[in-house]
């Protein structure tokens, strides 16, 4: 499910279990916040966990206060409500995200479009609540003309990021790839702090590190796309890289149809085709999670084009009279374990 950090205010619970003094004893520390959740596996190098922590707990709060689609005091919330046109200073951190939104934006034909905001409002995946009804096509056609990415600019000078809108109304909402960010920023503090042995997962973002390739591989289950039951579908291992799942089978609402979270830019409407889950491993959360959702919101045919064509290690399952196919491309077979 594609959720960002959806309030200021984080109901944080930290367990830890009970752990030895080895070295190598394992250490879970598990996060809950409303519309996700994280959990970061590492090995104990006798960390001080109640600075650990405290140290996330403040850097998630850092990141929720710049990214958050549902916050009215965050950074990016803060854009939207302007309605000047004039550049605006923003973080560096905020600038990756933007930049590389705008990238794979551009390599999916739009279909990972960042100022979605107001189609997302519309059909009731923002802070609003849900419609009662379709929304009227002419609702939806206004705000098709407030959704593109040539309408967001980043630029740079003396070292000082900008973040410049061409239509006042634009609503940027980063949910797409605020949990990979998430996620490897995570890692970076893991860094910081000396621990080079983890696992974190950011809701469907999940980016793992080794010291070297004499331990063992992270092994990660992807789920069979399905609410019903929560089953591993397929596993692969992973030495030093991130995945990223984005599907049609959690995050959605019935209006007399299935209406999923995922809009389709061009057409203003959530998607509704026979690709149920897409996932992507790259280097980074950040880039897994944007390739996902834009690959995602394309479909099948279009999806493995251009999974091809990037040379992108990525799983498409679709679904044809309630049976599930897997195409993998050959980059991601690389990581495959084992199909049950």
């Amino acid at each position: 499910m594609k959720t960002l950090l959806r309030n200021a205010f984080f109901f944080l619970t930290f367990y830890i279990n009970k752990y030895k003094k080895e070295e190598n004893e394992p250490i879970y520390i598990f996060g809950k916040i409303i519309g996700t959740t994280w959990k970061i596996n590492f090995i104990n190098k006798n960390i001080n966990k109640k600075i650990l922590i405290e140290d996330i707990k403040k850097q998630l709060e850092n990141d929720n206060q710049e990214l958050s689609f549902w916050e009215k005091n965050s950074i990016i919330s803060k854009f939207n409500n302007r309605k000047s046109t004039y550049p605006q200073k923003i973080s560096k951190n905020l600038a990756k995200i933007i930049l590389t939104a705008l990238l794979i934006g551009k390599k999916t034909s739009n279909a990972l479009d960042i100022t979605i905001g107001t189609l997302v409002n519309i059909w009731g995946f923002g802070p609003q609540t849900p419609p009662t009804n379709i929304p009227n096509p002419q609702i939806i056609k206004n705000a098709l003309s407030l959704t593109n990415l040539k309408y967001l600019k980043v630029t740079k000078k003396n070292k000082q990021y900008y973040l410049q809108k061409n239509k006042k109304n634009i609503i940027v909402d980063l949910s797409t790839l605020g949990e990979g960010f998430i996620a490897d920023h995570l890692g970076e503090l893991l860094q910081k702090k000396g621990i080079k042995n983890y696992t974190i997962a950011v809701g469907g973002a999940i980016i793992t590190h080794t010291k070297n390739y004499i331990d063992k591989p992270k092994i990660i289950a992807i789920q069979k796309p399905t609410d019903k039951e929560i089953k591993a579908f397929i596993t692969v291992k992973l030495y030093n890289h991130a995945i990223s799942t984005s599907g049609t089978y959690r995050n959605y609402y019935y209006l007399k149809k299935k209406i999923v979270h995922l809009i389709n830019p061009n057409t203003g409407n959530p998607i509704n085709h026979n690709l149920v889950s897409v996932s992507v491993i790259a280097k980074s959360a950040l880039e897994a999670d944007a390739w996902d959702t834009g690959l995602m919101i394309l479909g099948f045919d279009q999806a493995k084009k251009i999974a091809i064509k990037e040379k992108l290690a990525v799983c498409l399952i679709k679904e044809e009279k309630l049976n599930l196919f897997t195409w993998i491309s050959p980059q991601f077979h690389i990581f495959l374990k084992k199909i049950f």
